[in-house]
């Protein structure tokens, strides 16, 4: 060995195939010392690091980020290389990255990472393209990287990640200040396994490790949507350049999510924080709106805009009857569901039974009404088909979106999350699957929609059952439970109704003024504002669940206050870049209606105000003076809506919406003022004890 102060460590198992070159292309650089830590392998990986003159020492087979931490404490340099079995280092490439490494002043340094695949096949070389075109490999990792010891050593790996340990790292190095980086100039090879089997391992380890990292690191929950972001810009890249590579992203983006579910089913140790709660409850309305748009999108591609429009307001009239049978069952279940002693298995029951009910009731009569009518909405009841999976939709969309609300009450909106990727993943693959083999009408939409809402409901009870709080359907009909939450979710309706039916009116509203063609413009805009529009609401149901719940704190109103003006400013900003050009995706007869975009986002971040003052007056029972808060921003929009799209058109009635929403955060912003004055001994931000009541 030489004087290059560098420890390289190298953790493999059964890595026979490919550890001999990259420890050849180690020794040939001359570092302090090669330390190979063996996990319990059955083949030659001892005997060739022996070989090759490494110290071998075992990890006892407790895996990767243990026998990295195994072997930079065996370490004497201060410097340590992690390189694993699969890389190969270029002549001089070692002492030229240390030479970076200790002029740019970093504490951790990886190689530039140039894949290939370890034979002719095709996973191989589909897994190589991949990482070789990909965004994430200027992220800082741990394949082939020097770290200055100590810093390894203080912060060091989860011992619970057996997969995305580095993301992991990556996040608390930066969050500690460390210096990190990527070599532009100093690169190595790195080498994928050319079988189906390494691919699916890889695409398994890749979407299991992602969730742990956001179970632990909520701040970094939009890691969730990182597959399915990977997979829209791979297609459209694989498209323009390598359209072999199609069949590869279908499997990374299943196994990715398939993986990422299980973890996520996983029970946790304990429930998620009040910030937490929401931020995972806005990914689970704002990630589907990824898979959403790409649902229109195609959509868009293969149907006229007149069954896109007609489509969209179908789709709208189905939430609205959820809305309508919801019967304030979803915030009282956020109130009771904390305090059941069976773990609400029979409120959970009772909460899913009546909300199915009233809203294929109420589907029903909205049928009959728009057919009477016989224009807008009303024209799609000609097809029976259509009828009957519109009725089915309305079922199964009110049924998953009670499961959403168990989730928040049980403080576990993760698993909200995985329904809701389920739901839009199965929608999408339902549509594209209609439309490959030459069905492309109304019905295929919404059929798609449902199949949705049926695989988030199927996903939803499973979840209940493996937290063993499956819903106890025996008595889930008796009148006692069912009071017990109608009680106090009739007043909360009206404040529902009152705050989500303008959303749901607008379209068809839109659709019997101005015809189909623009309501499919008007929707998809109104689909992107949406997403950010859960964000803010999701702080309210979150605030009004601590509120009702044991964990009650101080600064829990300022709390829910600033999560939701930072989440929703985010998403804000996002859909303002990105606005733009997705439109400008689907066609000039969508790419026009960017302009609204400026108009709905301000908007959107006054909600944050308004929808805190929903949750708080939720929580203390102050019903009457929430709805009518609601019931005056409602006025002022669904009342003009018609006249104002006549004459103004869609800008007129994204202005109007926006209007309303300015009225209603004053309204809110002046109450919130008035209910959080206390003495001050009182903490700022702290709800008055007296006020702290529950609604009756």
């Amino acid at each position: 060995m030489s004087d290059l102060k560098v420890s390289v460590v190298v953790p493999a198992r059964n890595a026979a195939a490919w550890l001999g070159e990259c420890l050849e292309s180690i020794r040939s650089q001359q570092p302090h010392e090669m330390i190979v830590v063996d996990g319990c392998s059955t083949d030659d990986t001892a005997a060739i690091a022996r070989d090759c003159g490494a110290t071998v020492i075992s990890d006892e087979g407790r895996g990767l980020p243990a026998a990295r931490m195994l072997g930079a404490r065996s370490a004497t340099g201060e410097v340590v290389a992690l390189i694993d079995a699969d890389v190969v280092l270029p002549s001089k490439s070692l002492p030229r990255l240390l030479t970076e490494f200790e002029a740019g002043g970093y504490d951790g340094l990886q190689f530039g990472l140039a894949s290939e695949a370890d034979g002719p096949g095709y996973w191989g070389a589909a897994l190589a393209w991949h990482h070789n075109h990909s965004r994430v490999r200027k992220w800082f990792g741990v394949s082939a990287t020097l770290m200055r010891r100590d810093v390894l050593l203080d912060v060091g790996f989860d011992d619970e990640f057996r997969s995305g340990e580095d993301v992991e790292l990556r996040i608390r190095l930066e969050q500690a200040g460390y210096r990190l980086g990527v070599s532009d100039s100093v690169v190595v090879r790195h080498r994928f396994d050319d079988t189906f089997d390494y691919a699916r391992d890889q695409w398994l380890q890749d979407g299991a490790g992602m969730a742990r990292t956001v179970r632990k690191h909520t701040g970094h929950i939009w890691l969730v949507i990182l597959p399915l972001l990977a997979t829209v810009r791979g297609v459209g890249l694989s498209l323009v350049r390598a359209p072999r590579f199609l069949p590869y992203w279908m499997g990374f983006l299943l196994y990715n999510y398939r993986a990422m579910a299980g973890e996520l089913l996983r029970p946790a140790h304990k429930p998620i924080s009040v910030g937490g709660n929401a931020a995972w409850l806005a990914a689970a309305r704002i990630a589907p709106m990824v898979a959403g748009f790409l649902f229109w999108a195609l959509a868009a591609i293969a149907l006229p805009p007149e069954q896109i429009g007609l489509g969209s307001a179908v789709v709208s009239a189905a939430l609205l009857t959820v809305q309508l049978g919801m019967l304030g069952v979803g915030p009282a279940t956020l109130t009771l569901l904390p305090a059941e002693t069976d773990g609400g298995r029979r409120l959970i029951a009772t909460s899913l039974l009546t909300v199915a009910t009233f809203s294929l009731l109420g589907a029903g009569l909205l049928v009959a009404i728009t057919y009477w009518l016989g224009t807008g909405v009303g024209e799609a009841w000609v097809d029976p088909l259509v009828t009957v999976l519109f009725l089915a939709t309305a079922l199964l969309a009110a049924t998953a979106y009670q499961l959403d609300h168990v989730g928040v009450a049980q403080e576990r909106a993760d698993r909200t999350l995985v329904r809701s990727l389920a739901q839009s993943l199965v929608q999408l693959v339902f549509l594209a699957a209609a439309l490959a083999v030459g069905l492309r009408d109304l019905a295929v939409i919404v059929g798609a929609v449902a199949a949705g809402a049926l695989a988030s409901v199927l996903v939803g009870l499973r979840q209940l059952g493996r937290a063993h709080v499956s819903p106890d359907w025996r008595h889930g009909l008796r009148p006692r439970p069912a009071l017990k939450l109608l009680k106090p979710g009739l007043p909360n309706h009206a404040l529902t109704l009152a705050d989500r039916a303008p959303g749901y009116l607008l379209p068809l509203i839109v659709a019997a003024t101005l015809g189909p063609a623009p309501t499919a413009a008007w929707y998809v805009v109104w689909m992107m504002a949406s997403a950010v529009f859960f964000v803010p609401q999701s702080a309210g149901f979150t605030l009004q669940t601590a509120l009702a719940g044991t964990r009650a704190r101080p600064g829990l109103l300022a709390s829910a206050l600033r999560a939701s003006f930072l989440l929703t400013l985010l998403a804000g900003l996002i859909l303002m870049l990105a606005g733009p050009l997705l439109l400008g995706f689907l066609g000039p007869q969508y790419a026009s209606a960017w302009v609204l975009l400026p108009v709905l986002v301000p908007a959107l971040l006054l909600s944050c105000v308004t929808q805190v003052y929903y949750g708080l007056c939720r929580a203390q029972g102050r019903l009457f003076e929430s709805t009518a808060v609601a019931i005056l921003a409602a006025i002022l929009v669904v009342a003009p809506a018609a006249a104002v799209a006549q004459q103004f058109g869609l800008t007129g009635v994204s202005v109007l919406w926006a209007i309303a929403q300015a009225t209603a955060a004053l309204a809110a912003a002046w109450r919130l003022i008035t209910l959080t004055r206390v003495k001050p001994a009182t903490t700022a931000g702290e709800i008055p004890s007296a006020a702290r009541h529950q609604p009756t």
